[in-house]
């Protein structure tokens, strides 16, 4: 077994067979999916991190008429999401080093962003709102409370972290954004710890003062 922690998307590379097998396609996500997608217009930008192969989500985005990119860093998982979403556009890289120089209408890292260590999820808090719009939304998940802990997922150990709630809400307030919605194990949503923000102003990073 693997104790990959700093790189979790090489396990992802080993288990994509397992993965593409297991994972739930029922959208459970769908209600905070819905309500993300209520605040942006006909035909918004979506940046999807941590894509996986792109479904369900990234498929039920592109259903709706969105314009998604895809990031992941598995190419296993890429190369599924490209041969399947052709609507889509998908790339193979590390979140924590994105610089895209885009900015979209939604971010969304469901189940992808509280594999990174604490430290990386700390400076993804820049990352974010420098891909986003002002008025964009952010949606992620987390843990429901500071610590470390590990999975197994096919036959292969799944690193997991997650920052407390309220280091969460600081991140947030620090970088712009104002908190929309925030749901501690969701059970209508297979217990996931669920946030959504929207930035209400540019980081000083790109040239405008936070108030």
């Amino acid at each position: 077994m693997s104790n990959e922690k700093d790189n979790v998307y090489k396990v992802y590379d080993k288990i994509t067979d397992w993965f593409d097998t297991h994972r739930s396609r029922e959208l459970f996500e769908k209600p905070w999916l819905d309500k993300a997608m209520s605040y942006l217009k006909p035909g918004a930008c979506i940046l999807d991190l941590g894509c996986g192969m792109g479904e369900p989500i990234a498929r039920y985005f592109i259903e709706q008429g969105f314009d998604v990119m895809g990031i992941d860093g598995s190419e296993k998982q890429i190369d599924l999401a490209k041969t399947r979403l052709p609507q889509g556009q998908f790339r193979i890289a590390d979140m924590r080093d994105l610089n895209l120089g885009e900015k979209f209408d939604l971010v969304i890292a469901w189940h992808s962003f509280f594999h990174l260590p604490q430290d990386d999820q700390r400076a993804m808090f820049e990352t974010f709102a420098n891909h986003l719009n002002k008025g964009g939304i952010l949606l992620f998940t987390s843990g429901p409370d500071a610590g470390e802990v590990w999975g197994e997922n096919g036959g292969e150990n799944l690193y997991h972290a997650s920052l407390s709630p309220s280091e969460y809400k600081d991140l947030l307030s620090d970088h712009g954004f104002s908190l929309l919605d925030h749901k501690i194990e969701d059970n209508t949503c297979g217990d996931a710890t669920i946030w959504m923000a929207q930035l209400n102003c540019v980081t000083a990073n790109n040239q405008e003062k936070c108030p």
